[in-house]
């Protein structure tokens, strides 16, 4: 006898849940932070420090935020496609303006290398988190109370 799961306990929505947790974010506080120290040891290791706090801290916060983010993004009237690209390309833009300027502001002397691991998994992630949002049918608008009429 086998036991069939319900659509709603398929391993990809399992993943899809997974990606809103804490300890994704956890884990890429020590390693984004740790490779920004590491790409930035040249300068000092108060440089160093400071860039790697910086990138640790926008990789916690933006891992946590990021789903919401992209959830919200893809809310809305238009076609699935458009607002696939909307969710996935405005995260990563909304996303990427943040670490830049926060890493602008900081002096960091080698952004771009701080910024090179992450770009890529931040770019799979984003995309494959919206494939997500659009096959396992996220609504386009959030579910809305309705009145409870009276018995």
């Amino acid at each position: 006898m086998t036991v069939a799961l319900a659509p709603t306990h398929t391993l990809g929505r399992y993943l899809l849940e997974l990606a809103d947790g804490l300890s994704g974010a956890v884990l890429g506080l020590l390693f984004y932070g740790s490779w920004a120290i590491w790409a930035n040891s040249d300068h000092g290791i108060t440089v160093a420090l400071r860039a790697g706090a910086i990138q640790g801290t926008l990789s916690f916060i933006v891992t946590l935020s990021g789903t919401t983010l992209m959830k919200r993004l893809f809310r809305g009237h238009a076609a699935v496609w458009f607002r696939f690209a909307r969710a996935s390309i405005g995260a990563l833009l909304l996303i990427y303006g943040v670490i830049i300027s926060s890493h602008l502001l900081n002096g960091t002397p080698n952004i771009l290398l701080t910024l090179a691991p992450g770009l890529p998994i931040t770019i799979f992630f984003c995309l494959s988190y919206c494939y997500g949002l659009v096959r396992y049918g996220v609504p386009a608008h959030p579910l809305k109370l309705q009145p409870r009429t009276p018995d």
